[in-house]
């Protein structure tokens, strides 16, 4: 069974169901002719907006092209491709056909283990989402894999989806579902429907000999005639599988739609699913050379030209295939060739997909015509009640760039593309319009739509170039104007030499944490968003890598601590005082000294309870013995309140069994420099189920807190956080 790994491709796209016309154009361009003058970009000047342009002033993103006709599509991704098309694909590589896909769920007669108790129980307060998930937007709910409707939680687990009772003093395992290719699958709940979410690569094997016609007379073939191997390339598909959990203990799956890309992201609004996926460029026979040297290259690079002169509108489009529980298949393209957008710039040829799922309705039978695309990369998605926002980097050939000059001229021209959907249809999401900001953005938190006017947190230039290239960092304001997105207004100059660390937008203002050997927290004050500006400025060592609000006038950040030459030194939680946004003061810290936590790189994994104040950290401190070769891992949770000002511990939680303890303080008695195998074995045990200990989730139900490991779910009490139950998982 293979396991799932999520991986960001370069491009992306999703797309269904594109038929192919003949163009109603009798002056449609030759892909072949066009290629050898330069190509055609649709603006009517015989040229394509390519890397090599991008020496050129920096202009605000104009809006999305739609393309007319299969044919003008097809025209142009192959007049794009046959420019930068090598020996070894595009850019080092291709996607491959259509491929079977193995059934992602599967039923078993056993699922159902234990009958479900009362599930009428109601949830508590579970941070920021009544799901569990601890979410940017209130009303917005964002992917995970743990989720609870306040009598059970929903979880993946390793290769299965475990659905637990929490209504006793212990969870109870009522129903397990497994799943393939599922490993970091997230789940988005609403209502009895789960959407399970789930991205798993391939690795491709592609044939390198050429066709005769382009192989010498003198060059020999394989012996067996068939293609000879020239390597692996990679694909990746994404399954959504819908299963009803009306009856908890008996779960159905209901249906599956498996499509080309990899989800970057997706929210759930209203019981409607809005999931952005990302393809790589093309679904063509890619030709390696089939030798060393010059010549060999050659002959690939003539193959490849020709794969692409041969190739047609579908075999550049991600497929999909949708299955119901009875059996039926459909599949087809994602999209419509109406439906494929480019920017005005050009941003690579992936494809960027939205496609809109009803959970609540249980039809992920998506309409072709439904699903919007953009010829682009994308790796950042934000999204608030109204309105996706897709932020897409300006395609850039660094492998072209030659010079310290060059080099330090591409990174100030790096500028990032929004592109705004609106949410309003249920049906679909519309294409709105698109802008354009300076730098690259750090994540979602760098974007925040208030009273329709859109707040972008960017950082600009080469962060690691030293004084030969300065970075700087910027908060831009922008709001639409017809299908444009037009600066309001921007601050800039922020943390020079530095980049973005974390952000946190919260009403009309935004802090931004910028680092490179000290921390500086900055306040912005967009009360007016034509006129926003830097109010104030809180130099400390370290930086804080996630914001939270925790009450009034106070926000915790949790990062690291660092020393004046900006070396880490440990997880830090950071108490800032912000009730005078001209001076923010840090009142109070604590360190957990060689440790590092998930909440510093993901959200989800951090908690605070409003209720009673707490607010759970995971942790996880390695260490190794450079003499002996030893590691060993200390893993779990800290809970953590506020009082009079001050950040007070109120408790450790940890998942790892007590023998763990007592092994390691035997361990630790031995004389390392004399271990045996069964020592090492005695080690690797500890490493390992330290690191599966790792508790990486955490939510309060009905005044419990329960917390989430590889090893199970532990059940602990609010305010002591002493541990009141406990379900392992078998492995």
């Amino acid at each position: 069974m293979r396991r799932l790994l999520i991986i960001a491709v370069t491009t992306a796209a999703l797309v269904t169901g594109c038929t192919t016309e003949p163009s109603s154009d009798p002056g449609s361009p030759d892909p072949e002719t066009t290629a050898q003058r330069g190509g055609d970009d649709g603006d009517g000047n015989g040229t394509t907006d390519r890397p090599d342009d991008l020496a050129d002033d920096l202009v605000l993103a104009a809006s999305l092209t739609t393309f007319d006709a299969c044919d003008d599509l097809e025209a142009h991704l192959k007049d794009t491709a046959l420019e930068m098309v090598g020996p070894w694909g595009l850019e080092g590589g291709g996607g491959s056909g259509p491929m079977p896909v193995d059934r992602m769920v599967e039923d078993t007669d056993d699922a159902a283990t234990e009958e479900s108790a009362s599930a009428d129980g109601a949830a508590g307060a579970v941070g920021s989402n009544e799901a569990g998930t601890n979410v940017q937007e209130a009303g917005v709910d964002e992917p995970d894999h743990v989720k609870t409707d306040g009598s059970h939680l929903y979880l993946v687990s390793g290769e299965a989806l475990r659905i637990l009772d929490v209504t006793g003093d212990d969870p109870v395992e009522v129903s397990t579902i497994p799943l393939r290719d599922a490993y970091g699958a997230q789940l988005l709940l609403t209502g009895d429907r789960l959407l399970v979410s789930s991205s798993a690569p391939q690795a491709v094997p592609f044939a390198s000999e050429l066709p005769a016609s382009s192989r010498p007379a003198d060059e020999p073939s394989s012996s067996d005639g068939d293609a000879m191997f020239g390597g692996y390339g990679f694909s990746g598909t994404t399954t959504l599988t819908l299963v009803d959990v009306a009856d908890p203990s008996a779960p159905e799956v209901l249906e599956r739609l498996t499509v080309d890309g990899s989800t970057v992201s997706a929210r759930l609004i209203d019981g409607v699913a809005r999931v952005v996926v990302r393809t790589e460029q093309g679904n063509l026979p890619w030709q390696f050379p089939d030798a060393t040297g010059l010549r060999a290259e050659r002959r690939a690079l003539e193959a490849n030209r020709q794969v692409i002169l041969d190739s047609e509108v579908e075999d550049w489009l991600p497929y999909a295939v949708h299955e119901t529980a009875d059996g039926q298949v459909r599949e087809g393209t994602l999209l419509d060739c109406g439906q494929v957008n480019r920017p005005a710039r050009f941003s690579g040829l992936g494809m960027l997909s939205v496609l809109t799922v009803d959970v609540d309705s249980g039809d992920l039978d998506v309409d072709p015509g439904q699903v919007v695309g953009v010829l682009a990369g994308g790796d950042t998605v934000y999204a608030s009640v109204d309105a996706l926002y897709v932020a897409t980097s300006r395609w850039i050939d660094w492998e072209a760039i030659s010079g310290d000059d060059a080099l330090q001229r591409r990174w100030a021209e790096v500028t990032t593309e929004i592109h705004r959907f609106d949410l309003e249809a249920a049906e679909r999401a519309d294409y709105a319009a698109s802008g354009e900001v300076p730098g690259r953005l750090l994540n979602q938190w760098a974007m925040s739509e208030h009273d329709g006017v859109l707040r972008v947190a960017s950082t600009s230039g080469d962060p690691w170039g030293g004084g030969a290239d300065v970075s700087e960092s910027y908060v831009t304001t922008l709001q639409q104007d017809g299908n444009e997105l037009v600066e309001l207004g921007q601050v800039d100059g922020l943390g020079l030499t530095e980049r973005i660390y974390a952000v946190r937008f919260i009403d009309d203002v935004g802090y931004v944490v910028t680092f490179r050997e000290t921390d500086p927290l900055y306040t912005i004050d967009l009360a007016d968003p034509r006129a926003p500006r830097m109010t104030g400025e809180l130099k400390i060592l370290g930086y804080s890598a996630y914001l939270h609000p925790i009450g009034d006038d106070r926000l915790l950040g949790i990062g690291q601590d660092a020393d004046d030459r900006g070396r880490v030194k440990g997880t830090q939680l950071s108490l800032f005082d912000v009730s005078d946004p001209n001076d923010p003061r840090e009142v109070d810290k604590v360190v957990l000294t060689d440790a590092s936590s998930d909440a510093e790189h993901d959200h989800r994994a951090f908690m605070h309870h409003p209720g009673s104040g707490l607010t759970v950290v995971p942790f996880t401190r390695w260490s190794f013995d450079q003499a002996t070769g030893a590691e060993d891992v200390d893993t779990g949770a800290i809970g953590f309140g506020v009082r009079d000002g001050a950040i007070e511990q109120r408790g450790r939680l940890a998942h790892v069994p007590a023998w763990l303890d007592d092994l390691r303080a035997e361990l630790q008695g031995r004389d390392t420099a004399e271990f045996d195998d069964e020592d090492w074995r005695d080690q690797e045990r500890l490493w390992q189920w330290g690191h599966r200990g790792r508790i990486n989730r955490s939510l309060v139900l009905d005044d419990r807190l329960f917390t989430v490991s590889e090893l199970g779910v532990g059940v602990h009490e609010l305010m002591s956080l002493e541990d009141s139950g406990w379900l392992g998982f078998d492995r």
